[in-house]
This record gives structure tokens, sequence and C-alpha cells, in this order.
């Protein structure tokens, strides 16, 4: 067994675990072999990945391993569940090897899927027998930080010990700075490893974008968005949530919908781009508030848990605000991202929950977390007698 992965191998990976909640669709499991999810063209890339499972049985693991994070990476881009399924299927011949390789995809598929503890559970035993183990300590960190356990997430920074892994240190500390209560050190000291470049990665930078983007987004900071997205993509589906965020949360309509108008293949992308519709009054809303019912009807009955944000989110389109602030409180229990506090805030104040509101207030006042303007009316609610 080797003794250290090759960190770089699966940076692209490991690095954007923290954004995958916010577009990476749960698998599906069929109940029964006949039934069909979907037909696929025989030249098209999933087709092809299939083709390829039915004889990757026998294979040594290193055959099958670039396609499954080329899978991976295609269902992080487009926040496609058929990759995401498709990476499954073609890891679980694989599921009793215990080797590193196969355990740092696995995590990756299982936090995909929001099943965080098992997650950790295969990041905990490669650091069991490599200590330090970079990849695992970056990907452990972000699921601790995804779940608000912002004490255990800096410890899996702080294991990040190799000179050459100094940029990733910084930039993984200052993603739990920005949660608890130090958001401009964490933007400056964001701001300082671009400026650095340093050899920085595609996705590195993507990632480092991301984060600015929320800290632009909770500061109201128009120069650092500005600054953020000329230099964000405007393919991959994070990127396009942190812009529609931006736009939304600055009641820019227009623009939401002319940015998401051709990506109605993503669930919470369609999300966003309804709401900018529904205000709007336009003719296709419609449509669209149609598909993405049938699409939550279909989460329903799957019986999906990966998606009560944006449930909860179309729930306060529908009225009343009860369910929708039920199941902002599940999610809440599971993931305490910013959109997660935005959408547990919004369907409190909804709702009128003092009670909830409180749990909020409690909570930005125990872990520090700096959004100015929620914050403020959660605290004028609470003040008026919510």
């Amino acid at each position: 067994m080797r003794q250290r992965l090759d960190w770089a191998k699966f940076l692209s990976i490991s690095l954007l675990a923290f954004a995958m909640t916010q577009t990476w669709a749960e698998v599906y499991r069929p109940a029964q072999d006949s039934e069909v999810i979907d037909t696929l063209p025989a030249g098209s890339p999933t087709f092809q990945s299939r083709t390829r499972l039915i004889s990757s049985v026998q294979q040594p693991f290193t055959r099958v391993e670039p396609e499954i994070r080329t899978l991976l990476a295609q269902s992080y881009a487009q926040g496609d569940p058929r990759a995401l399924g498709q990476a499954e299927s073609l890891i679980e011949p694989y599921n009793k090897e215990t080797s590193p390789s196969v355990r740092i995809l696995r995590a990756n598929i299982l936090q995909a899927s929001h099943r965080f503890d098992d997650a950790k559970a295969e990041l905990q035993a490669i650091l069991k027998s490599i200590p330090n183990q970079p990849d695992a300590l970056l990907m452990l960190s972000s699921i601790d930080l995804v779940q608000g356990h912002f004490d255990e997430a800096r410890g899996s920074c702080d294991h990040l010990r190799d000179m050459g892994l100094l940029v990733l240190r910084f930039a993984c500390f200052a993603q739990i700075d920005a949660m608890t209560g130090k958001l401009q050190e964490s933007r400056d000291t964001l701001l300082k490893l671009k400026q650095m470049n340093n050899g920085l990665t595609t996705e590195q930078q993507r990632w480092i974008n991301l984060m600015l983007a929320d800290i632009a987004l909770r500061l109201n900071d128009a120069v650092l968005a500005k600054s953020v997205f000329e230099q964000l993509d405007i393919e991959t589906a994070p990127s396009l949530m942190a812009r529609a965020d931006w736009l939304i949360a600055h009641h820019e309509w227009e623009k939401t919908q002319r940015l998401l108008a051709s990506h109605t293949e993503n669930d919470s992308l369609l999300l966003r781009l309804v709401m900018s519709e529904v205000r709007l009054k336009d003719p296709q809303a419609s449509a669209h508030f149609k598909l993405l019912s049938e699409r939550i009807r279909v989460w329903n009955e799957r019986g999906e848990t990966a998606h009560q944000r944006e449930e909860a989110m179309y729930a306060l389109m529908l009225r009343p605000p009860e369910k929708s602030l039920a199941l902002a409180r599940t999610n809440w229990q599971k993931q305490r991202e910013t959109a997660d506090v935005g959408v547990y805030a919004n369907a409190a104040l909804y709702a009128h929950s003092r009670a909830d509101l409180q749990v909020i207030q409690d909570w930005i006042k125990k872990t520090g977390f700096e959004y100015p303007r929620l914050t403020q009316v959660v605290a004028q609610a609470l003040q008026a007698g919510h």
C-alpha cells in the first residue's frame, strides 16, 4: 500500500467538497431492475460509462478510477445526478476494498449524497492508516464545516503541515474563519492567496473565488462581488449559483432570468429561475414552475432528503409558510452553510416563529457568524415580538 496519495490527483474533488451540497442530487436506486429511469443515446458519455461498468468487475481499480473521477467532476460542474449514480455504480464492485484511493472516492460519493457520517467514517479510516493525508483532511474539514462543526473542521486544517500545502492550509482556515466571526480577516487572507497565485490550479482558484463570493454576499460588498464574478466561470453550477444568489439578493430579477434561462436541467438553478420569473410575471414562469413541482414530487416519491433546502425555498413561494419552516428546520439539523441560515431565517420570519428566530440568533451569537443584513432583520423581528 502506498504511504501517501498523490494529493494533486484528487484536489479538484477535495477542494470543492464544501460546495457540493448546493448542486449535487441524491442518487436514486430503482426498486426493480426493470424500471426505466432514463433513455440514453448510445454515444453519450453516460451510456459509455454504463458499457464499461459491465466489464469493470474484474478490472483493477486503477482502470476505472479515472472514469469515476471524471464522472464526479461532471456531476459537480453540472449538478447531474446521473453522473453521480454512474460513479457510484462503477465503484460498487470495489466496496470491500480499503485502499486510500478507493476510500477517498467512496467518501466523495457519500458526501455528495449527503451521507455525511458514512463519508466521514471512510476519511477517518484513511487518516488512521495515513495520518495527515491531505485529501482526507480537506474533505473531512469541508464536511464538518457544512455541518457546523467548526472546531473539528479547524482541527483537520491544522493537520495540513506539508510546506507544499501552505496555500491550502491558509484557505482551509479562512473558510472556517468566515463562519466564525472573522469574515473580513477571511476575505483579506483569500485575496492575498489569490494575489500570490503560487501556481494555483483552476479548481483552487474557483474554490477561493466561491468563498469570496459568499463573503461579498454577506458583506454586501459590490466591489468584491464585481471582482470575483469577473473571474468566475459561467459554466459550472456552483459559479452560476453564486452569481444568481447575488442578483436575487439585490432583486435583479431580469439579470437572474437571463443568467439561468438555459440551465433548467439543474434543480437548484431552476428554482432560482422560477423565483425570478414569478417576480417578473414572465410567461415562462408557469411552465418552469410546473417542471420544478414535478421534480419535487419525484424527490418526495423516492424519499430523497438531500433537497430539503431547495424544497423549503419552493414551499415558501406557495404559502402558507409552515411547511417551508418544517423543511428548513429539518435541513438545519444537517447543514449550516450561509444558504441554510438564510432559508431558515426567511421561513421563520414568514411563519412568525419566535422560537425558530431565537434558535438562529443564539447560533449567530455562539459562532460569531456574520451576515449583518440577516442578523439585523432577525433581531428586529424578535424585538417586535414576532
